[in-house]
């Protein structure tokens, strides 16, 4: 398997440094197959990425172009405070069909 890469991007705003993440990940990201893809999706992109902020408070906070609109970003800031939590599976339970992991976990 390929090295996963490594990529760092510095934005003014929020806004600035996602778009410049996308971006870059599209163009430097290492495509590979997961197991959420369905049979015949396009491979997905993956990369560590570090992203610095210079002035995060600057509007606009987020992308115009977020995914999914109002609704879903308060969802998804809910799921980053831990309030989706109690949905991981058990590992040691093969018949627990929950998530293996949420945002919150992965950045706690």
């Amino acid at each position: 398997m390929k090295d996963i890469p490594v990529i760092h991007v510095t934005g003014e705003s929020l806004a600035e440094a996602y778009e410049k993440a996308l971006v870059s990940l599209y163009n430097n990201g290492l495509k590979i197959k997961t197991q959420y893809d369905k049979p015949g999706d396009p491979p997905s992109m993956d990369c560590t990425m570090n992203i610095t902020v210079l002035n995060p408070k600057q509007d606009p906070l987020i992308h115009k172009a977020f995914p999914g609109g109002i609704e879903d970003l308060r969802e998804y800031v809910m799921e980053v405070q831990g309030a989706k939590d109690h949905w991981t599976k058990n590992m040691n339970d093969p018949d627990d069909t929950r998530w293996e992991y949420t945002y919150h976990g992965r950045l706690a």
